[in-house]
């Protein structure tokens, strides 16, 4: 594993060599539904404030809450207003089980698309390789994991996603576990304790 404060290598549970500080047993990594429920909410409160301030404009506030907000075309810029709240409640579902546990040991999954384990002895490849947004298990709303994280506004390209690839088993079937863009957080640190485990990806 690795120490959080000082990022050196040392066995779970044990005190850091380094910095004193008591290494993990286990770190774990949830998906980023809620990130995407927080921008789409927000996208929401901006279009109907957007709605509200054009028809006010043209209109006058007084005569607009009168007229508009008690007509039909107040419920259609409602609802037009609550699709990305409503898309983002979706993705929210879809990822609230997502959950990557890493220990000395191995690694493993649980999310919506089943449970996958791996051993790191078990390992024979990890593979990094440019995807685009479309080809992963979210699609294009992948995309949205750019925006509002790491504290920068929108992240480098290109989109990246990691295989851990195991050997093959008696039947000669391998286990792939992809690591995708969009689904996971702290992407950045369990790419860290990952490689500090079985080294650098290779280039697919």
């Amino acid at each position: 594993m690795l120490c959080p404060e000082c990022q050196s290598a040392a066995p779970g549970g044990s005190i850091c060599p380094r910095c004193g500080s008591r290494v993990p047993e286990r770190e774990i990594f949830g998906g980023q539904g809620g990130h995407y429920l927080a921008v789409l909410s927000g996208l929401s409160v901006v279009l109907f404030a957007a709605f509200s301030l054009i028809v006010g404009k043209k209109l006058g506030f007084a005569a607009a809450f009168r007229a508009f907000y008690g007509s039909n075309w107040f419920w259609v810029c409602l609802i037009i207003s609550l699709l990305p709240m409503g898309i983002g409640f979706y993705y929210w579902l879809l990822l609230r089980d997502e959950e990557i546990t890493v220990t000395d040991e191995g690694i493993s999954r649980r999310s919506h698309w089943g449970h996958e384990a791996m051993t790191w002895s078990d390992v024979e490849a990890f593979v990094r390789q440019p995807i685009l947004f479309r080809q992963t298990r979210l699609g294009r709303i992948a995309g949205l994991s750019r925006f509002f994280t790491q504290r920068k506004i929108v992240a480098k390209l290109p989109a990246i996603r990691y295989e851990l690839v195991s050997r093959p088993d008696a039947n000669g079937q391998r286990t792939m576990m992809s690591l995708e863009p969009g689904t996971i957080d702290a992407m950045d640190w369990l790419l860290k304790i990952i490689e500090e485990r079985i080294g650098p990806p290779r280039e697919a």
